[in-house]
């Protein structure tokens, strides 16, 4: 590793990081460790090795530490993220088959049909450029597991698709909904008179959540992700994501009663005795009425 490539390294460095960056001691070592652990991983993929440290330096994030930098990036993804927007076909062929082809493990309530024109959608996303912009795949830092960041990008994107689904698709949702309500006769009577009432007062709630409160729940209640996941789709401390979750559902009941109180005429308990069910079956729900 020559000190002119690391130079152009610290050239491509965000500014105010590049002063820190110079006084680390060690800093050609590890740039050195990072082409080599890059090589090793992806053998059969070409490198210009000035390109790839360009790239690194060009993503490094310039509010962390300059020792910390370094400390969590995965070098062999961002090669093969490099290397696919470079265009090389054999990069490609290593996306498809360690990354890509977990589509399906993501989303193992969906037909294999819908998966397969996900992957599609996915792989154009990831891959192609729009509008002289980068392709999506150029924005990936290497702060986390290159898959975890490819399944985040991939269920905003079934998101994006299930909001131009049909609406006849949400309006069976009631039903479904109302027969788990329906093993208590008391919620069977309430939901008998007021299961429009309901998803309206869904819907309603849903819609007084703030963006990311919507789209939490969604990564995590609708398509099932970890909270690890969701840590790294945010990029926040798993602690940190795990409070927004729990703050968003409460939000969300307590909208949800606020709803039903301005529309029915129930009692206190029969208000409590809906919305404990409800809170109950989730997961169920938010799948149900957050489809579009």
């Amino acid at each position: 590793m020559t000190s002119e490539l690391t130079e152009s390294f610290l050239s491509r460095a965000p500014h105010a990081l590049v002063p820190a960056l110079r006084a680390l001691p060690d800093l050609e070592e590890v740039l050195d460790a990072l082409v080599r652990e890059a090589r090793e991983a992806w053998p059969e993929l070409r490198m210009d090795t000035e390109s790839f440290v360009a790239h690194v330096a060009q993503r490094l994030p310039s509010t962390r530490a300059a020792h910390e930098v370094f400390a969590s990036l995965r070098a062999a993804d961002v090669f093969l993220a490099f290397a696919c927007v470079q265009g090389e076909a054999r990069a490609h062929e290593a996306l498809d088959t360690h990354v890509l082809s977990q589509v399906g493990a993501w989303l193992p309530r969906e037909a294999p049909t819908l998966v397969d024109e996900l992957r599609q959608a996915l792989r154009q996303r990831l891959l192609v450029p729009v509008n002289g912009a980068p392709p999506k795949l150029a924005s990936y830092s290497g702060r986390g597991p290159l898959g975890q960041w490819v399944r985040a990008v991939a269920l905003r994107l079934h998101i994006d698709q299930q909001r131009a689904a049909p609406r006849e698709l949400l309006e069976r949702a009631p039903v479904a909904l109302a027969e788990r309500l329906g093993a208590d006769p008391e919620l069977a009577f309430i939901r008998e008179r007021h299961q429009e009432d309901f998803r309206v007062a869904l819907r309603a709630a849903l819609g007084r959540l703030g963006a990311q409160e919507r789209n939490l729940l969604r990564l995590h209640h609708v398509h099932g992700m970890a909270m690890d996941a969701v840590s790294a789709t945010y990029q926040a401390p798993r602690s940190t994501v795990a409070r927004w979750i729990a703050r968003a559902r409460e939000r969300l009941m307590e909208l949800t009663r606020e709803e039903l109180t301005t529309r029915l005429r129930l009692t206190p308990g029969e208000l409590d005795s809906m919305l404990r069910l409800v809170r109950s079956q989730l997961d169920v729900s938010l799948r149900q009425f957050m489809a579009d």
